[in-house]
Order: structure tokens, then sequence, then C-alpha cells
């Protein structure tokens, strides 16, 4: 009894979701099936807003939100819709969809003129931070991060090429007086990063062809996602084994990749128990291991909610973290925790 009651809590929004949206798809399908479709401009703009605009924003709504899934999974919805309204509309009335196709290189030209429009703060940012830690990477980001939410985009962006083609000859750097603990040596990340990388190279050189069969105008994006989806997966990678946890005497710096880190006084952690198993996720427990495709081997306590700052200006407040080291029980040890 208690197992079919939570069926429909945890199936509802998505059921609600794939009706609506094929409520909406069906809706769309009869209005470009009229015959008055081709003689009216409009009703083409309209299917357009309700495909690419209607749809995502239901899927936000009903399934990102209850599910707390990441924002980031609407970009693959609105590449769905983007193929459907493809597919659907005719061709003498895809207008609309054209111009959207300039949209990627209109939001990058606009961030790189905004960020040429502020050069000068930029340089008085980078010379700032340089006065306070005369290296290079760091000045860099925080001198971008001051150009506000354009400077959060491009520094993703930045940090991702940075890894995927520079971390190849770099080492692993840790102050003289901190102990680093790895994430990947005993998980086999690397080994799982390679293979998704092969997977996804293959999916990509398929996934082209067909689209190029297809539908030819939406071959060289669907292209360019699949390849920015390797080159991060290289990046983030080569960030892993370049950014291990570190820990001083005054202060712990968790590192995930270049996507999650986390920076606290040492004081602040009150115990560190060893897990058997993933935490529940009704329990509040920050998890940060899925990135590291592992399942997390060490529980932190803090006194007090800690904030997790990520790519994009994302940040997460949790006052128990989940993580995955190769050594959790040296990382006890060098923390003075009790076993």
């Amino acid at each position: 009894m208690t197992s079919s009651s939570r069926v429909p809590v945890r199936l509802g929004p998505v059921l609600l979701f794939g009706l609506l949206a094929i409520l909406v798809v069906g809706i769309e399908n009869a209005i470009i099936h009229r015959a008055a479709f081709s003689q009216r401009p409009a009703l083409s703009v309209g299917v357009t807003v309700d495909l690419l605009v209607g749809v995502p924003v239901l899927f936000y709504f009903l399934v990102v939100r209850p599910y707390r899934l990441s924002p980031i999974s609407l970009v693959a919805v609105l590449g769905a819709c983007l193929a459907l309204a493809g597919w659907l509309l005719p061709a003498a009335q895809q207008g609309p969809l054209r111009a959207l196709y300039l949209l990627p290189a209109l939001l990058e030209a606009t961030a790189l003129g905004l960020a040429a429009w502020r050069a000068r703060r930029l340089v008085r940012a980078y010379r700032a931070a340089y006065a306070q830690e005369p290296r290079i990477w760091p000045s860099v980001q925080a001198a971008v991060r001051a150009l506000g939410p354009v400077g959060e985009l491009l520094l993703a962006e930045l940090t991702v090429l940075r890894y995927a083609g520079l971390g190849w000859w770099a080492a692993p750097r840790a102050p003289a007086r901190a102990t680093a603990f790895s994430s990947y040596r005993e998980s086999g990340f690397m080994a799982l990063v390679a293979t998704a990388a092969a997977v996804l190279t293959v999916e990509a050189t398929c996934v082209h062809l067909l689209a190029q069969h297809w539908c030819p105008r939406l071959a060289p994006w669907l292209l360019f996602l699949d390849l920015y989806g390797i080159v991060f997966l290289v990046g983030h990678a080569q960030a892993v084994r370049l950014q291990p946890t570190l820990l001083t005497a005054t202060e712990l710096r968790i590192r995930i990749g270049f996507v999650w880190e986390l920076t606290v006084p040492r004081a602040s952690l009150l115990a560190a128990e060893v897990l058997r198993e993933a935490p529940d996720p009704g329990t509040g427990i920050l998890s940060l291991s899925k990135l590291l495709f592992a399942t997390p081997n060490l529980l932190l306590t803090f006194a007090e909610p800690v904030v997790v700052t990520g790519p994009y200006g994302i940040r997460r407040t949790a006052q128990r973290v989940a993580v995955y080291f190769d050594q959790p029980r040296q990382f006890i040890a060098a923390a003075g925790l009790p076993a």
C-alpha cells in the first residue's frame, strides 16, 4: 500500500508534463495543417514561440523544480523542441525558426561586446586582484567575475577551454603547507570519462549523419553541442586531476574539478563520517560526488551551513556535505577528527 501510494507522487509531475506537452504539440500540429496557416505569417511565429518557450517553461515548473534538477537540463529540452519545430513547420514557414539559429552566435557576440565595453573595469579589477594574490589565473577569475552575470558566463567557458587545452601538460599544484587529497585514483574516474568521451564521439558522428539527411540546418548545431560535450568532459577530467582537495592548518578547500568549490575555516568542520552507501535524497545532505561518477564515501558536518559555489554563479547551501576522497580515513586523521 505504501509503495503504491508513492508512485503518483514521484511520477505525477512527469506524467502531467508529458500529457501537456503532447497536447501542445497536437494543437500546434492541427494549426499547421489548417488551410489558412500558409496565408498568415503570424501563425508560424506563434507556433514557434509555443514550442520553444511554452514547452520548456512547462518542463521547468513541472519537472526541474519538483525533482530539483539542474537548470542545464533545459538545454536538452530546448534542443529537442528546436528539432521538433523544424520537423513540424513547413519549409516555407520556417522564417522565425531560421532566425533562432543565429541566437547562440548573437549571445556570444553580445557577451564579448559587453566585455570589450567594460575593458577598463576589467583591467582595474585584474590589477587589484593581482596586487592581493600575484597569480595570473586567480586574478583573471576575479576580474571576469566583476563583470556580473556576463562575466560568470565567460568565465565558465574560459575555464572549460583552459583545462581542456592546457591541462595536459600541467601538474597538480598545492601550497607547501597543505595536505592534498585526490578524488580520481581509486574510483576509475578517468576510465569512465574516457569511455563516455568515446561513446559521445560515436554518437556525435551518427547524429550528425542523420541530421544531415533529415534536417541539414540543424546538423551543425547538434555537432557543436556534441563537440562541446566532449571538450567539457576532457576539461573536467583534467580539472579533477589538477585540483585536489586541500587541507591546511587554518582552511579546508574542497574542489570537484572546475564545477564545485567549497572553502571554509578548518575549525568549522565538526565531524567526518565514513559512508558505506549514498545518503538518502531527503536527508538534506548535499552530495558533491555525482560529477566524479562515484558514490560518496565521506560525510562532512559543519558548525553552520556553508555555501558551495559552482559555474554560472550557481550557489548551494548545506550543513552536511557528502564527498568522495581516495583516502577518506587519511583525511579524517589529518583533520584531527575522531575516526
